[in-house]
């Protein structure tokens, strides 16, 4: 735990103070007392110098004191403590000034008679400076704990992000190795091409694992290669269009968040459609934000997979988790369409 005075800057406002002590101090004994010009500046030197060099010992008895959770043996800790703070500085203070001022008679009976004024004031420092310790160390533990509290929140956030971005790769590997498999026997030509691009999608996944945000180019090229696998199984029965504004290209989103999304139009718009399908992707800036748009369209006659919501609920929890947020996702179906929208807060993202 660092010290208060000793480290940092500390010293420059305690020095402060202590100067104002003294300034008053002095004046106290030049206007009020009639004392000489040397006579108060050395009293007020000497004494208040004395207790300023020995108070930065006082943080450590309120550091260690601490540690024992006995009231009555923290009472007594500070009890002596401060009888002991006390006895020295004035016996110290008390010694110097009758040394430096030996031959003014008028001063030393001063000293007798001011002894026990001078006992209460030191008690007086003891306490205030016990006091701001203890503020001191209070606001330096809460600032610990806060830090820890961080610390484990943003932990907890990396894991959860990495337990929801575990949940996309094998879901979708093990579609495509089941359409790869199908596609050997029927299409050894597709099979092979499937493969090649399934491994490129996978270097670029696994290469971004440790990554957060990514550019939204970038995270377009992946998206396409994904259809492009997809297109593989399905061919011109999948169709994908795409509409970009210039300003949306350089903006980072979270990775692989596209990919869900479309492997979600491909389950519930193309599985069971007779006629050709249109992935559409639209981006634009608006109001602060960069909005995507996902739109499919679905044979309204065909039987609806029932699904569990998954690839929408991982990506409305990534992008919470990301951005603080839980108004990022938007859900719309028409009777021939069904629109997804996230919404990415520019200039978090940038």
């Amino acid at each position: 735990m660092k010290h208060p005075i000793l480290s940092g800057s500390g010293y420059k406002l305690y020095t402060m103070i202590w100067f104002v002590v003294m300034t008053a101090h002095g004046s106290v004994l030049y206007f009020y007392y009639d004392f000489s010009m040397a006579i108060a500046v050395g009293d007020s030197l000497i004494y208040n110098l004395i207790f300023g060099v020995i108070t930065p010992g006082l943080w450590f008895i309120v550091t260690f004191g601490s540690l024992n959770k006995d009231e009555l043996s923290l009472i007594g800790t500070h009890t002596g403590a401060a009888f002991l703070t006390i006895v020295v500085w004035l016996s110290l203070s008390s010694y110097s000034l009758k040394l430096i001022f030996a031959a003014e008679s008028a001063y030393l009976q001063f000293l007798t008679d001011s002894k026990i004024w001078r006992m209460i004031i030191g008690i007086l420092f003891y306490s205030i400076s016990v006091l701001i310790f203890y503020l001191i160390k209070y606001y330096q533990d809460m600032q610990k704990r806060l830090n820890r509290e961080l610390e484990l929140q943003n932990l907890l956030k990396d894991s959860e992000l990495r337990m929801l971005k575990s949940q996309i790769n094998p879901h979708f590997i093990f579609n495509s190795l089941n359409s790869v498999s199908a596609l050997t026997i029927s299409k050894p030509e597709n099979a092979r091409e499937m493969v090649i691009k399934l491994s490129d999608f996978l270097r670029y996944s696994l290469g971004k694992e440790n990554s957060e945000l990514n550019s939204l180019e970038q995270e377009i090229n992946n998206a396409t290669l994904y259809l492009d696998i997809e297109k593989v199984r399905f061919g011109d029965k999948l169709r994908f269009e795409k509409e970009l504004a210039a300003e949306c290209a350089n903006v980072n989103v979270p990775n692989l968040i596209l990919q869900p999304l479309f492997e979600n139009a491909i389950k519930y718009g193309v599985y069971d459609s007779i006629e050709p399908i249109t992935l559409r992707l639209t981006c634009e800036r608006r109001d602060g934000m960069l909005q995507l748009q996902i739109t499919n369209s679905f044979d309204p006659t065909s039987i609806t997979k029932k699904g569990e919501g998954i690839g929408l609920e991982n990506v409305r929890k990534r992008l919470a988790l990301v951005y603080g947020r839980y108004d990022l996702l938007e859900v719309e179906q028409g009777e021939k369409d069904f629109a997804v929208t996230i919404k990415i807060p520019v200039d978090e993202a940038n």
